[in-house]
């Protein structure tokens, strides 16, 4: 199958009509590359909030911003996944945002996987870090994991921070996935190249191909810090490093750092569950588990 990962470069935004244009501007790309499934980033309407003017001058009211934005947008922006997902037949990995879940009335930052026949899975982050800059205190950590099906391929979502953590890939893992969905937001090269290196560390460990997806670029908010949010990144396709398969890097493909694109590759399935069982450094089948539990 054709997959496709976007480097997503915020902006200031005038309408959000003009939002729905941008994600729009990407399904076209990997359309046009024949992807059958598209990731989008961690946090990419963040660029929603340069809609709203808004004054910010304590962690309070930036905390107060960012509880009015999930109550406001978690309706339209499931709304809008949902149709595009439809509209253009293909798997849409809606990156991450700020949610309210009303029946528990509590914060997450969640991940959203649409389907173009109207199914929707929702991967809250287990590990709540900076969640946009010092916002964890109102982000509530995920109960769960899971792995959603789609045309006889498993996918679990790993959110950012989530993916330092080799449990949360092991577990997915266990759950059957096939493809680890990775979006990313960081604000310098040292996040951008820690979650590079964990994409590669996952899909090997695992035995999983893993889509990592980036955000970039700039947005004036918030006003009390000069230069606003500013955000940096390379988005990638990761196979196991193995003979059998990819590169010796595990790199399938990478985007160059911090232009907007959408880059497309196609991994084999089959023939990565192929080499799970008949592989080289299969880890998977020298595992020692109850070795391992002595120490858990």
């Amino acid at each position: 199958m054709r997959v496709a990962t976007s480097q997503y470069k915020v902006k200031p935004l005038k309408s959000y009509q003009q939002f729905e244009d941008h994600v729009r501007w990407h399904l076209d790309r990997a359309a046009e590359q024949g992807a059958e499934l598209l990731l989008l980033p961690e946090f990419f309407s963040v660029e929603l909030l340069t809609l709203h003017h808004i004054q910010i001058s304590t962690m309070e009211e930036m905390t107060g911003v960012f509880k009015a934005f999930a109550q406001h947008y978690t309706e339209p922006l499931t709304d809008t996944f949902s149709r595009l997902a439809k509209e253009y037949s293909m798997l849409l990995a809606a990156g991450t945002h700020f949610m309210y879940d009303e029946k528990e009335g509590k914060y997450f930052n969640s991940g959203l996987l649409f389907a173009p026949d109207g199914r929707k899975f929702v991967q809250n982050k287990i590990h709540p870090s900076y969640e946009l800059v010092y916002n964890k205190s109102i982000t509530s950590p995920g109960k769960e994991l899971g792995v959603f099906e789609n045309n006889g391929v498993k996918y679990g979502i790993t959110i950012c921070y989530d993916g330092s953590f080799p449990e949360v890939g092991r577990i997915l893992g266990k759950l059957g996935a096939d493809v680890l969905l990775a979006p990313t937001c960081t604000l310098d090269d040292w996040g951008k190249n820690r979650n590079i290196l964990f994409a590669q560390a996952r899909a090997t460990e695992n035995q999983v191909f893993v889509i990592n997806s980036h955000l970039i670029g700039a947005i004036p908010f918030p006003t009390h810090i000069p230069y606003g949010f500013v955000f940096t990144g390379q988005s990638g396709i990761y196979a196991p490093i193995q003979p059998m398969i990819g590169t010796s890097t595990g790199i399938v493909k990478q985007g160059e750092p911090n232009v907007e694109t959408v880059i497309a590759a196609d991994i084999d399935i089959e023939h990565l569950r192929y080499i799970r069982e008949h592989g080289h450094n299969c880890n998977l089948k020298d595992m020692r588990p109850e070795f391992y539990r002595q120490y858990a």
